[in-house]
């Protein structure tokens, strides 16, 4: 039975990634945060699938020996580790870069660049270690350069986690056993994003519109980008939903449809 490892899968895309796995057949090994995330993603997680499919554990992914621990826990229970994906990440407040405290922007290297940079090493040279193996990095907005007013660092750490899969991929080459792939989920409609909302925010309305036209809900996404992991055997993959044929088709309707999926999220 094959296994994958999901780092930040207590909630948002990373537990949309849990589910859909187990959908498929896979045991799953997710790590959170805290202690009351990892309990609240298992008791939903319990609702549809046995117990014995899946582990929580907590995990700060910025301390190496916790993602030891991760690697060895889910081993241990699961065996081999057929996929691995960094997808815990954080961003900073949404201010200019002058105005955020150093200890913010530290955090966030720490956990978006740092700690998927030792999450990879760990991986990849046990993964060799097995002769097998594929680890996926979740990319995010600034991937592409893209820049947004107040998310400076956060779309930093996204740039970084593009260029360092694309180059690493390329260091190790097309013989290599091991895959390295970028996953790019495009505008997803988690916390991340309706926090700013739910503060009201002075860009709240305008971030409203963006979100009800281009932003996808959890399911759809993480579908998708399972789909691609689980058949993929190309080193230097990129998957990205946000750049996939579905998703363009679905924005003709939606700019005459009202849809107001920000309100549906806010109001559940």
């Amino acid at each position: 039975m094959r296994h994958v490892v999901i780092t930040g899968g207590s909630r948002g895309i990373g537990f949309g990634l849990v589910r859909e796995f187990l959908l498929r057949g896979l045991n799953v090994t997710f790590c959170g945060t805290t202690d009351h995330s990892v309990m609240k993603a298992m008791n939903l997680l319990t609702e549809e699938w046995s117990s014995k499919k899946f582990r929580g554990v907590v995990c700060d992914v910025s301390k190496e020996d916790d993602l030891l621990n991760l690697w060895e826990f889910g081993t241990k229970i699961f065996g081999e580790v057929d996929i691995w994906i960094n997808n815990a990440g954080i961003d900073n407040p949404q201010a200019t870069f002058n105005k955020l405290q150093p200890s913010v922007i530290n955090r966030l290297i720490d956990i978006n660049i740092k700690g998927l940079i030792h999450a990879s090493h760990i991986a990849y040279n046990n993964m060799l270690k097995q002769g097998k193996g594929s680890i996926y990095n979740m990319g995010g907005l600034g991937s592409d350069g893209r820049m947004i007013k107040g998310l400076t660092p956060y779309g930093m750490s996204k740039r970084a986690v593009q260029y360092f899969t694309k180059a690493f991929a390329r260091e190790t080459g097309k013989e290599s056993p091991v895959i390295i792939g970028l996953l790019l989920p495009g505008m997803v409609l988690t916390d991340m994003l309706l926090d700013p909302i739910r503060k009201g925010e002075d860009n709240a309305r305008r971030l409203k519109r963006v979100y009800n036209l281009l932003a996808e809900e959890v399911e759809p996404v993480a579908s998708y980008l399972a789909d691609r992991i689980t058949s993929n055997e190309k080193n230097g993959a990129i998957i990205s939903y946000s750049g996939s044929t579905r998703m363009f088709l679905k924005i003709p309707g939606r700019l005459f449809s009202g849809r107001d999926i920000v309100s549906d999220k806010l109001e559940a």
